[in-house]
């Protein structure tokens, strides 16, 4: 796994508005030095609907395709895929994966940057149980 920084400027040219939790930009950046500011900040480019909630959670006991995916959102800082779509604004097919074995390449990290995957498994035997796997009923959507 490898962590990069995002842009060469600060996060001191944006910053949220305590009031009107809007950002405020510098004026100077470009169009995709705002988006990164949003993302940063956790602030939507266009007003969306609230995040799935889960119903329920277990832990990962056997490590299984399922798991990793899983693993590498928690890694990320996200609870599932459900979750960094709806943060990201980006659907399911958006997310960069390997073309072999279909894990998960490169994910946006909410702290900030991005986070390469290897190949291979990430989820090792020992790390196990510090994966969630969550549930979701039919009225909060489907799996």
């Amino acid at each position: 796994m490898i962590v990069s920084g995002t842009g060469r400027r600060s996060l001191n040219a944006c910053q949220v508005s305590p009031s009107k939790n809007e950002i405020v930009l510098d004026p100077n950046l470009n169009a995709s030095e705002i988006e990164v500011c949003r993302r940063k900040t956790n602030t939507p480019s266009q007003p969306s609907s609230p995040a799935p909630q889960p119903s329920g959670l277990k832990r990962a006991t056997h490590w299984s395709e399922d798991v990793e995916e899983c693993y590498r959102f928690q890694t990320a800082g996200y609870r599932d895929i459900k979750e960094y779509c709806h943060v990201q604004g980006v659907s399911d097919n958006d997310v960069k994966r390997w073309p072999h074995n279909g894990y998960i390449k490169v994910l946006l990290s909410r702290k900030g940057g991005y986070i390469y995957f290897d190949k291979a498994r990430e989820c090792q035997d020992k790390d196990l149980h510090k994966c969630k796997l969550f549930n979701y009923n039919a009225e909060n959507g489907s799996q």
